[in-house]
C-alpha cells in the first residue's frame, strides 16, 4: 500500500452559517498545515495493589482540535483568520475587480460579530486517503506575520474547534487563482503621532525586520451540557492584542526610538503596508495592518557584523482619541469568501 505524502496534503476551509454546524470546504489553502488532536483523560491513581500505572485506560473527559496553519502571505487567504479571529460577517467594497476588506475589531461588545469555519484536512497518497477528518466550530485563536528583507513574506495562524469528525472531503477544490504572493521589499512602514494621521510619515532606509503577533481573545468555552462529543458548546472572548518587533538600523531615525521610550510618548501609531501585484483595472494586491502601540521594554542594541541596529518590541494598546487599537484591510479579487 502506498503511504501519504507531503505534495496531496491538504487543508480545505468553508465558513459555516449556524456555528457548529458542518458545510463543505468552499477553498483550499496552500500550507504547511498541523492537525492536532486533543483529548484529556482521567485514569485513577487509587492503590490497586501492584507497583505500576494504575487506572487502567481510562475515560477521555474532554475532545477537541487544534490546526496550525504556515504559509505565504497573501491577501487572499488573509480573509479566513481576519473572519474568524478579528470580524466575522464582512463584506469587500470596491465596484471593479479590486475588491477591499476592512476587518476592525469590535471593542466595546461582549459578542462581538465573528466567523466559524469547518475545516478538512487530508493526507493521501493519490489514490487513498489515508487520513481524512474535519472539525466545525473552528475560529482562530493567534495569528502573525513576519517579513524579513530579501524573502518572502510569511504568515501564520492557530485554530481551536470541536471533536473531529470522520470526513468526505469536499472534492473539486483548487486554490485561489489570484493569489498573490507579498515579498517582504515591497512592505512600507509608516510612523505617526495620531491615528488620524496614518500613513503620512513612511520609514525609508532604515527598517531590516518585522513581526506582528495577535492573539485574538477567542478560546473555547468547555460547560457540563451533556455533550456525547465532550467538546466545546461555545467560545470564550478575551482581549485582543497584538505584539510588533521593529529591528531598525542606528541612524538617526533608530536612536529617536529611545528617546520615544524614555519620554514615554503617548502613543506611536505604526502602519505596515505591503504591496503586491497590479490588479485589473485599478489598484494592487495588498494588506495593510494599522496599530496604535506602546514599548514593552526599552530598545535593545545589537550587530550585524560592523553595522549597529536596533530592536523595539512594542504592544497594542487601545488609542481613546482614535477609539481604535487595530484595523486590517485586504484589497485583493475576491467578491465573497
Amino acid at each position: 500500500m502506498a503511504t501519504s505524502i507531503y505534495p496531496l496534503n491538504k487543508v480545505q476551509m468553508g465558513i459555516e452559517s449556524t456555528k457548529g454546524t458542518l458545510v463543505a470546504a468552499t477553498d483550499v489553502i496552500r500550507c504547511d498545515g498541523e492537525w492536532v488532536e486533543e483529548q484529556g483523560f482521567y485514569r485513577s491513581q487509587y492503590p490497586q495493589g501492584v507497583r505500576s500505572n494504575a487506572g487502567g485506560l481510562g475515560v477521555i473527559t474532554s475532545k477537541g482540535v487544534r490546526i496550525n496553519i504556515a504559509t505565504e502571505l497573501n491577501p487572499s487567504e488573509v480573509l479566513w483568520p481576519l473572519h474568524t479571529g478579528v470580524l466575522g460577517g464582512i463584506s469587500p467594497s470596491g465596484g471593479g475587480n479590486a475588491k477591499t476588506w476592512v476587518a476592525t475589531p469590535a471593542l466595546t461588545t461582549g459578542i462581538p460579530t465573528i466567523a466559524a469555519a469547518t475545516v478538512e484536512c487530508i493526507r493521501a497518497d493519490g489514490s487513498t486517503n489515508h487520513f481524512a477528518r474535519e472539525a466545525g466550530y473552528a475560529m482562530t485563536s493567534a495569528f502573525g506575520f513576519e517579513w524579513a528583507f530579501n524573502e518572502e513574506a510569511r504568515m501564520n495562524w492557530q485554530m481551536f474547534g470541536r471533536a473531529s469528525q470522520t470526513s468526505t472531503p469536499t472534492g473539486a477544490l483548487t486554490e485561489y487563482a489570484t493569489r498573490d504572493v507579498l515579498v517582504s521589499n515591497l512592505l512600507f512602514v509608516y510612523l505617526d503621532t495620531a491615528w488620524s494621521s496614518l500613513g503620512s510619515t513612511q520609514l525609508t532606509g532604515v527598517i531590516r525586520n518585522v513581526r506582528f503577533e495577535c492573539k485574538t481573545g477567542y478560546e473555547p468555552d468547555y460547560t457540563l451540557d451533556g455533550r456525547s462529543d465532550l467538546d466545546l458548546v461555545q467560545h470564550k472572548v478575551g482581549l485582543i492584542t497584538a505584539r510588533l518587533t521593529l529591528l531598525l538600523e542606528l541612524d538617526a531615525v533608530g536612536a529617536a526610538r529611545f528617546t520615544e521610550y524614555r519620554a514615554n510618548t503617548p502613543g506611536l501609531f505604526i502602519r505596515l503596508k505591503n504591496t503586491g501585484s497590479a490588479i485589473s483595472g485599478g489598484g494592487n494586491h495588498t494588506f495593510q495592518i494599522d496599530g496604535a502601540y506602546r514599548f514593552t521594554g526599552p530598545p535593545a542594541m545589537q550587530r550585524d557584523g560592523e553595522q549597529m541596529l536596533v530592536a523595539c518590541e512594542l504592544e497594542s494598546y487601545y488609542d481613546a482619541t482614535g477609539t481604535k487599537t487595530l484595523e486590517f484591510t485586504a484589497i485583493n479579487e475576491l467578491a465573497a469568501i
